[in-house]
C-alpha cells in the first residue's frame, strides 16, 4: 500500500515538473525567440508619434533613444546634465536627421521637481505630434563606490536612491498617464531588475526600489485594466509592463571575464530586448533570453543556497571596484 502511493506520487510530481519545465521551453521559446514586437501599433498619432525615455543621457536609456528613433518615434531625452544631454541631441541627430529630438532637465532626486511642467512640455511638441510611449529607465545608485554595506550608507544616499529609483518614476507616471490616455494606445515600461527579486549585498536599497517598482507595474497594469483601459481596450488603452533587468553592461557595471560574466549583455541587447518584450502579455518579463535563464536557474534553488552561490560573485565586483577606484586615485566611502 506504501509502495504504491509512493509510486503514485513520484508519478504526480515527475508529470507537474515534466508539465512546467516544457511550459518554460515554450516560454522561453515564443517570448525571446520567435514572438513579434507589438511596438509599432504605439507609432499611430499624427503626425507624430513621441516617446520620453527618462534617464537617457547614456546607458540603456540611451540605447532605448537609439532604437525608438530608429522605429519612428520622436524622442524626449531626459537627464539631469544639460550639457551632456545636449551632446547626445547632437549626435542622436547626426544618426536621425529626420527625426525630431527634445531634451528635458530634471534631477530626479529633488523633492520640489514641478511634474506638472514636465506634463506642460510633453504636450507641446514642436511638430503638434503626441506623447505614446513613457519608459522610466533612470537607475540611481548615488554612491562611490557602488557596492556599499547598508551600515556604511550615509543618509542622504538612502534618500536620494529611493526618491530616483521609487519616488520620481511613480510621480512621473501619474503626472503622465492622463495625457497616455488621452493618446492611447500608449504604453508604459518601468525599468526593473532581478535584483529587486533577489535581494542583493552591498545595494540593499537600490534593490529595495527596485522591489517597489515591480508591485507598482502589477498594479498599474490591475488598475487600467480594472478601469477599461487596459491594452485590450476596443479603440486601444494603456500598456504597461516591466523589464526584469539582469546583468547589463553600462558604464557603472562594466563587462568582466569569470564569473557570471558570460552571461552580461550590452546595454543595446538588453533595449532592443525591451522593446522586443512589448504586447507579450506579461507583466514583468526579462528583456534578453540569457537573464530569463540565469535568473531562472538562481530562482529554482533553495533560498539559503542562492544567497551562497551570490556571494562570491559580489565580494569579488565589491573588491575589484575597490581596486580600480583606489587605481584612479579616487576616496571610498
Amino acid at each position: 500500500m506504501a509502495s504504491s502511493f509512493l509510486s503514485s506520487t513520484r508519478t504526480v510530481l515527475g508529470t507537474f515538473a515534466l508539465a512546467k519545465l516544457a511550459y518554460n521551453t515554450a516560454t522561453l521559446l515564443w517570448i525571446h525567440l520567435l514572438r513579434p514586437s507589438q511596438l509599432p501599433k504605439y507609432a499611430h498619432a499624427k503626425p507624430s508619434s513621441w516617446a520620453l525615455v527618462t534617464g537617457s543621457s547614456d546607458g540603456i536609456g540611451l540605447e532605448l533613444a537609439r532604437e525608438l528613433l530608429a522605429q519612428g518615434f520622436n524622442i524626449f531625452l531626459h537627464g539631469r546634465n544639460a550639457s551632456k544631454l545636449e551632446a547626445v541631441k547632437h549626435t542622436l541627430i547626426q544618426a536621425h536627421p529626420t527625426r525630431l529630438i527634445e531634451i528635458i532637465v530634471a534631477d530626479a532626486s529633488d523633492p520640489n521637481l514641478d511634474y506638472a511642467s514636465i506634463a506642460r512640455r510633453v504636450t507641446s511638441t514642436p511638430d503638434s505630434g503626441s506623447l505614446t510611449i513613457l519608459i522610466n529607465c533612470v537607475v540611481g545608485i548615488t554612491t562611490t563606490p557602488m557596492f556599499v554595506p547598508l551600515d556604511a550608507l550615509p543618509g542622504p544616499a538612502i534618500d536620494a536612491n529611493i526618491a530616483i529609483n521609487a519616488r520620481f518614476p511613480t510621480r512621473l507616471t501619474t503626472a503622465l498617464l492622463p495625457v497616455l490616455k488621452r493618446n492611447s494606445p500608449a504604453l508604459v515600461i518601468n525599468a526593473g531588475s532581478y535584483a529587486g527579486v533577489f535581494g542583493m549585498p552591498y545595494i540593499a536599497t537600490y534593490t529595495a526600489t527596485k522591489a517597489y517598482v515591480h508591485t507598482f507595474t502589477r498594479a498599474l497594469r490591475a488598475e487600467v485594466e480594472c478601469d477599461g483601459f487596459g491594452s485590450d481596450r476596443q479603440g486601444g488603452g494603456v500598456e504597461v509592463i516591466g523589464s526584469l533587468i539582469f546583468d547589463t553592461a553600462t558604464s557603472r557595471n562594466e563587462a568582466k571575464e569569470g564569473g557570471l560574466g558570460f552571461m552580461k549583455v550590452t546595454a543595446q541587447a538588453c533595449a532592443r530586448g525591451m522593446l522586443g518584450k512589448v504586447g507579450c502579455g506579461e507583466t514583468l518579463v526579462a528583456p534578453d533570453w540569457r537573464h530569463w535563464v540565469t535568473a531562472n536557474a538562481v530562482l529554482c534553488l533553495p533560498e539559503g543556497v542562492a544567497r551562497r552561490v551570490m556571494f562570491p560573485e559580489l565580494r569579488a565586483r565589491r573588491e575589484e571596484e575597490r581596486v580600480r577606484l583606489e587605481g584612479e586615485g579616487k576616496k571610498s566611502l
